[in-house]
């Protein structure tokens, strides 16, 4: 992540970037490292400065409150558009996401720049299938509806782009292109590619991020005489060559003096 954040840096040092999880960042099973692992992880992301972070079925494994609480600590933009908590009858996160992007804030307002809304997806079963127990607490709306109102609402709040995060798997975000109108970039967290791939439906473009710690998917916009353009590349190899940020290296330091303290070896390349 030390030379992942260097990247993205430089990145914002020439244009506006908005950094997104599509979910899964919590660890799949409990192991001996977890509250080294979650703290380090989470701690990171904070620095890092993301703009939302999607739920997933790791997330439901991790623990409802141990997720808010910990998400709430570091200030992590959790966000979900169909995981319904029945303890509240609201979202687990937010149910969408609006960011300024680029432009001005004068005294007569924002000039320039975009409005972009983000909202985000789960297939049903990835939930369900956690555990027995988690219909009991969740209820986890069809994702189909759960965009159509997203992007009502996000183009009533006036977004000139809208993102959804679509952790379904490759043919359902596509089949979220196809079905929902007025989105415009779709990421699918459910990766089905060992690298960034795209496909266009129509004026929607569907991106598949690719393997984790391996792909660094970035999604360009660029607008050059009323048109707009959107590419999607897989700058993994270029980020791995970055030098390393010094305050995430520190913190990747001090994380592997407390599992040495703890007598355990090296346990980051089983995480």
């Amino acid at each position: 992540m030390a030379r992942w954040a260097s990247y993205i840096d430089n990145q914002r040092a020439e244009s506006s970037v908005l950094l997104l999880d599509t979910g899964n960042f919590c660890r799949a099973r409990k192991v001996k490292t977890d509250k080294l692992d979650y703290r380090y992880f989470f701690e990171a992301m904070k620095k890092m400065d993301y703009a939302a972070v999607n739920i997933a079925d790791n997330e439901i494994r991790f623990g409802r409150r141990k997720l808010l609480e910990t998400a709430e600590k570091y200030d992590i933009p959790l966000i979900s558009s169909n995981i319904y908590d029945k303890r509240g009858q609201q979202t687990l996160g937010s149910k969408y996401i609006i960011k300024n992007v680029g432009g001005k804030t004068t005294l007569f307002g924002r000039k320039g720049g975009l409005r972009v809304g983000i909202f985000s997806v789960v297939l049903p079963h990835f939930i369900y299938d956690v555990d027995p127990i988690v219909p009991k607490y969740y209820d986890v709306k069809n994702p189909n509806i759960a965009a159509l109102e997203a992007v009502s609402k996000l183009r009533e709040e006036g977004c000139d782009l809208i993102i959804a995060i679509s952790h379904q798997g490759w043919l359902q975000s596509l089949s979220l292109a196809d079905e929902i109108d007025g989105i415009d970039i779709v990421v699918n967290g459910r990766k089905n590619h060992s690298g960034t791939y795209h496909e266009w439906f129509d004026s929607t473009i569907v991106v598949d991020t690719g393997n984790k710690r391996m792909s660094l998917t970035e999604i360009e916009i660029e607008y050059r005489n009323g048109k707009r353009y959107i590419l999607a590349t897989d700058m993994g190899a270029r980020a791995h060559k970055s030098p390393e940020r010094t305050d995430l290296k520190k913190l990747e330091d001090i994380y592997t003096e407390e599992l040495e303290k703890a007598g355990i070896d090296d346990a980051r390349k089983n995480n």
